[in-house]
């Protein structure tokens, strides 16, 4: 390629790096702020593709750069989108960390079937299908039915403290400080709001526990099992202001297709005078990716878990 050529697909590969990521806006915009629900095909998997497409579309319309230069330049631009829904759109980690290999893959996929059609002179008037398909199937995902599935999360921790000790720090943590909180993945690098108090109001089956969280989350946990030192257990209730949308506008723990359900402690009795403490999270979620979903849910809860349990075993054991 001589440096006339050069410089002309230089051009144009900066033209559909600028038309990609305008398009992507405007996606954004349609799919995920107009929709009240979570389109996850029109989304995460057509979005992705329709924004590679218009790239490859614009910067080579003949084909003739190598595939490689093409994906290249389309994860480029994807990564500059995540960059840019966090600083400009204001997206929560959680979502963005979930949606980030959805994106990718898509992207990889999308230019890389644009260039073989593009490559194809009968085929190259086929492209627009799939800029055009995030939008086309848009309307028609709210009204598709997913198969419900049960899951739950179980974290155990052993304390050096006998149960009745144990108990006094699990049924209220109150005021929890920064340094007692542990690191993790999810606090730390993707930025899931931590446990700041959990606060009971009254005592036994129908009691409720006050729950905040930073950055404004609050909601409450309806006691349904009270065994003294032995189990507490409740449902989850969730309010519309519970998790800002600064937050996390696009995941609802309470909806239709993710519902955080109940939780429990139990307390065992272990040899010398010490408790196994087993903290359990169960939803329900209904999605064409729920085994994804459920990998994440793991991550998430996991770290949520292992975080609470640890300032518990601290402070009963700084007790004895």
């Amino acid at each position: 390629m001589d440096d006339r050529a050069s410089r002309l697909l230089r051009k144009r590969l900066y033209l559909g790096l600028g038309l990609s990521l305008a398009y992507a806006a405007v996606l954004y915009l349609l799919i995920w702020q107009a929709n009240g629900g979570m389109l996850f095909i029109s989304g995460l998997i057509f979005m992705p593709m329709a924004i590679a497409s218009v790239f490859s579309a614009v910067a080579d319309p003949l084909g003739r750069a190598s595939i490689g230069t093409h994906l290249k330049w389309a994860l480029i631009g994807i990564a500059v989108l995540l960059v840019l829904s966090i600083i400009v759109f204001r997206e929560g980690g959680i979502c963005v960390a979930m949606a980030a290999p959805f994106f990718f893959a898509g992207a990889t996929l999308g230019s890389s079937l644009t260039v073989a059609l593009l490559r194809k002179r009968a085929l190259r008037h086929t492209p627009p299908l799939m800029i055009l398909a995030p939008l086309l199937l848009a309307p028609f995902e709210p009204h598709l039915d997913y198969r419900m599935v049960d899951e739950q999360v179980v974290t155990v921790i052993e304390i050096d403290a006998p149960r009745s000790d144990v108990w006094a720090h699990t049924v209220e943590i109150r005021d929890i400080r920064k340094p007692e909180l542990k690191p993790t993945f999810s606090h730390n690098v993707v930025g899931v709001p931590t446990p700041v108090n959990a606060r009971m109001e009254g005592q036994g089956v129908g009691a409720v526990r006050q729950l905040r969280w930073t950055k404004g989350v609050r909601f409450e946990e309806v006691v349904t099992a009270w065994d003294q030192d032995r189990r507490l257990a409740w449902d989850f209730r969730f309010g519309p202001d519970s998790i800002p949308d600064a937050v996390e506008a696009h995941i609802d723990v309470d909806s239709s297709y993710l519902k955080l359900a109940r939780g429990d402690y139990v307390l065992e009795d272990l040899p010398n005078n010490r408790t196994r403490l087993t903290l359990t999270t169960r939803y329900r979620m209904a999605t064409p990716i729920n085994a994804y979903c459920a990998l994440w849910g793991r991550v998430f809860l996991n770290d949520f878990h292992s975080t609470v349990l640890k300032v518990i075993k601290d402070r009963s054991e700084a007790q004895v």
